[in-house]
């Protein structure tokens, strides 16, 4: 089966467009990845800093200061970098011992996760080796902002 591409309107509307397309974009992808920040920032509060402290470690705010996100948008992809620069990052995502999550069990959670959730599983300043996933649940609130905003730029510029 052949089919070929019928475009409605001429070549200046669709340049006019695609340039349209390609600046909204880029906002789009700085928008959702400061959006991702702050929710990453609200699931370390949850996880770590909005609990009881512990009698291992003083809190230093590090692993807080520590989340950054970028966004770009290049050639029609929208690029989100969204993560934690602290050594210990991935210890209070996926836990540590015993209590480790593998990333095949946070997707799991993650899928069943309603846009803009946290995930909490009772990680403490006293039970600091369960999980406390803070970056996995941002990432899903990036992907999913990011295909809202671009259905409807979609629709703005091709109404």
């Amino acid at each position: 089966m052949t089919g070929r591409l019928v475009r409605k309107g001429s070549k200046t509307v669709f340049a006019r467009r695609a340039a349209q397309l390609q600046t909204a974009l880029d906002a789009i992808a700085r928008k959702v990845a400061a959006e991702g920040e702050r929710h990453a920032q609200r699931g370390a509060y949850l996880n770590i800093y909005g609990t009881v402290p512990g009698h291992v470690y003083v809190r230093s705010n590090h692993l807080f200061n520590s989340i950054y996100s970028n966004g770009s948008a290049v050639m029609g992809a929208v690029l989100v970098e969204l993560g934690d620069r602290a050594d210990y990052a991935s210890d209070v995502e996926y836990g540590t011992g015993p209590y480790t999550l593998t990333q095949q069990q946070l997707d799991a959670y993650l899928k069943t996760l309603p846009p803009g959730g946290l995930l909490r599983f009772g990680r403490t300043g006293q039970a600091y080796m369960l999980p406390g996933p803070y970056i996995g649940p941002a990432l899903q609130l990036v992907r999913y902002r990011t295909q809202v905003e671009v259905r409807d730029l979609m629709r703005r510029l091709w109404a």
